[in-house]
């Protein structure tokens, strides 16, 4: 008696109105208002309600200009929490490998994962019951035979109330025929426009082409495209993210900042954040970049970059800090008010395989060691270098940030009792 093994389904899970679910959580009173999440310096729109976004909200709108309009209809307005986004992220991902030790984290709102077992759509629907239970995130699930395609199954899962939250692929793909081309993964407005002067409208067109002219006209990425809406597996799941190949830090300021004191300061503070990134990665740089810019709305914008390199690969927060305000004072101009400064580390390398130099100094690790468990224990600044500063008046403007509910003890959710 022969059996038929079931061929391997990619399951996406996206996480509904992520930052916006997480203000969420720890404030229910926010459920069926229209709420919008801003970026850095409260900037513009990031994220927003399916309340918000049926009052034309669009993604992007500037936070001053909406201002009168956030007031006139009651719209609850939020600064970016990322350390709260951050750990609820970590947890909804947690939940997530109960299901399927084959897990892809895509983003901090989404992750692929693969199975092989029946009842797919039951499975779906258990691990939104489980995720909405532990973490108190919503989210939309799509299953198909490809990532593509379950990319694809997550937007109609989401978009349309009637999927509750899950659609499948897997064995009819009729949803594809009014699927709109430039909404399929990877298929961006140049490719659209293209693909429109060629009559590719919809996802079913795009199936329906010939992958070898495809990869003639557009490229090899496009014609793995169709084979994926085709059912042919080309993008495997990574379990394991890429090496770095650089790390930036940077941030705008909450307002102008004119001296130099400062502006070391804030590098010195984007330095230590990037050479912790180093360290969680076991990676060391040889390379860095300091950069700095003033708006460039002024009358006489001012823009500028400056590089070294260190005599060995390291990730010794002092040293990195010595070498960057270095880099920093030769491009700093007097009577300029700077809008950004920031480092990106490059040519990295691992820790496990670094060649050593050995006349090279030796940098007292011990001491970093402590400071990073400290940290990672009382919080990411409870220790910090006296470079970085006490006051930070060039601090990212966050006038409506919400408390980080599940990573400080200070600032934990209080429940009154009557």
């Amino acid at each position: 008696m022969s059996s038929t093994k079931r061929a391997k389904q990619f399951f996406l899970v996206d996480c509904n109105s992520f930052f916006v679910s997480c203000e969420r959580v720890f404030n229910p009173k926010l459920w069926g208002k229209p709420v919008v999440v801003l970026s850095n310096n409260d900037g513009c729109v990031v994220a927003r309600s399916t309340e918000a976004k049926k009052l034309g909200i669009p993604m992007g709108a500037p936070a001053f200009k909406y201002h009168n309009f956030f007031e006139v209809h009651k719209v609850h307005v939020y600064s970016s929490n990322y350390t709260l986004y951050g750990d609820l992220s970590h947890r909804v991902m947690q939940v997530l490998s109960h299901f399927s030790p084959e897990l892809e984290i895509y983003s901090i709102d989404e992750a692929f994962l693969t199975t092989k077992q029946d009842n797919l759509i039951d499975l779906a629907k258990e691990i939104r019951r489980k995720v909405w239970r532990w973490t108190g995130i919503p989210v939309s699930v799509g299953i198909g035979p490809t990532k593509t395609l379950a990319k694809i199954a997550n937007h109609i899962a989401k978009k349309e109330p009637k999927h509750r939250g899950v659609f499948s692929l897997e064995d009819s793909l009729e949803a594809l025929t009014t699927f709109p081309i430039e909404d399929v993964w990877g298929i961006g407005r140049r490719l659209t426009k293209r693909m429109h002067q060629i009559g590719l409208l919809t996802a079913r067109d795009l199936q329906q082409a010939d992958p070898v002219l495809i990869q003639r006209r557009f490229s090899v990425t496009v014609s793995k495209t169709v084979l994926e809406l085709q059912g042919t597996s080309c993008l495997p799941l990574s379990e394991a993210p890429s090496p770095a190949k650089s790390i930036t830090r940077s941030r705008s300021f909450g307002k102008p900042v004119a001296r130099l004191e400062a502006l070391e300061e804030a590098l010195s503070h984007f330095v230590a954040t990037a050479a912790k990134k180093l360290r969680t990665q076991d990676l060391l740089a040889k390379h860095l970049t300091v950069f700095l810019t003033t708006s460039p709305f002024i009358q006489t914008p001012y823009s500028n970059s400056a590089s070294a390199s260190l005599s060995v690969p390291t990730d010794y927060t002092p040293a990195l800090i010595t070498k960057s305000k270095q880099a920093l004072r030769p491009i700093f101009r007097p009577g300029y008010s700077y809008k950004k400064v920031g480092v990106i580390f490059s040519d990295l390398s691992s820790k496990k395989a670094v060649q050593r130099d050995f006349f090279a100094p030796l940098f007292p690790t011990p001491a970093i060691d402590a400071m990073d468990k400290i940290n990672a224990k009382l919080g990411k600044s409870a220790l910090q270098f006296a470079a970085e500063g006490i006051d930070k008046p060039w601090k990212m403007k966050s006038s409506h940030t919400s408390r980080r509910f599940t990573t400080h003890w200070d600032e934990l959710l209080t429940v009154s009792l009557k």
